[in-house]
């Protein structure tokens, strides 16, 4: 059993880093871990799958991960750059929004990341990142927890595919024997405004319901699926296929700045249930 946990490079609203002990409890067996809201990669860095396929909507996410891959020093270095020349936040955002060099842009996501308001990653309906700055006493340059992450992107025999791909047809690519891991984002709490946007589109009631469709179909196919939502009576009722447990996990955003634990529900599918 994994007794330490790795942390991403990467500041993720809703990232799994908080409770992957409590999750890797209620992650099937399985050659090909699949993931199709990789976000920030805390599942991935801190499983052993033989295989993985981290798919995500959103293009500078996968352009990081497929730059981490393929030259990972290059980008690493590109990153140290950024980070000891610490250029104005807001300069740095009309850079990166106008950029489109992929390891350019790949280290200024990474910078943007680490500088912006908890993390969050949202962009306007012209697709530019728009993210204030955040309020930090220290910034943290995850030089050692990218090294980490390429290492695993590349490490034999694992098979690593990265896709940028919406969860549908992620989904689609489950077959028997796959873990499908889904961490969407969540319906709101009571009260809470709803954050979907890590992309220009929206993720609401209804693709959370299409999301548990596609999951039971793929368990159909022998596919093992596993979800993470807010502990409501509607992730409740949508998921109603799954086995529900339930956890307490602090929230890293919320609309009226309440941090406190909130609960969180880990469901769980596998073919001998449908």
């Amino acid at each position: 059993m994994q007794t330490k946990t790795n942390r991403s490079f990467l500041k993720w609203m809703g990232g799994k880093g908080r409770v992957i002990p409590q999750l890797l409890q209620y992650l099937p067996k399985g050659e090909r871990l699949i993931e199709p809201f990789v976000g920030g990669g805390n599942v991935f860095i801190n499983t052993n799958y033989k295989q993985y396929l981290l798919a995500d909507i959103n293009q500078d996410l996968i352009n990081v991960y497929n730059r981490l891959k393929a030259e990972p020093q290059k980008l690493i270095s590109l990153v140290d750059f950024y980070f000891s020349q610490n250029p104005n936040y807001y300069e740095a955002r009309e850079l990166f929004n106008n950029s489109s060099q992929t390891n350019k842009r790949a280290a200024l996501f990474i910078y943007l990341n680490r500088h912006c308001f908890n993390g969050v990653c949202r962009y306007n309906k012209s697709g530019q990142f728009n993210v204030p700055e955040g309020k930090h006493k220290n910034i943290y340059n995850p030089t050692n927890e990218l090294m980490l992450f390429s290492e695993k992107l590349n490490q034999i025999p694992f098979s690593i595919e990265l896709l940028r791909c919406d969860y549908k047809n992620t989904v689609n690519y489950a077959s028997n024997g796959d873990v499908i891991y889904c961490d969407p984002p969540y319906l709101p709490l009571g009260g809470d405004v709803s954050f979907n946007g890590y992309t220009p589109s929206t993720f609401d009631y209804n693709e959370t319901e299409q999301l548990a469709y596609h999951l039971y179909k793929a368990v159909k196919r022998g596919a093992c699926a596993v979800i993470s939502n807010h502990d409501t009576s509607d992730t409740r009722y949508l998921f109603r296929q799954f086995k529900i447990y339930s956890i307490q996990a602090r929230r890293s955003v919320a609309a009226n700045g309440n941090r406190e634990q909130a609960k969180e529900i880990i469901g769980v599918l596998t073919p001998d249930m449908v």
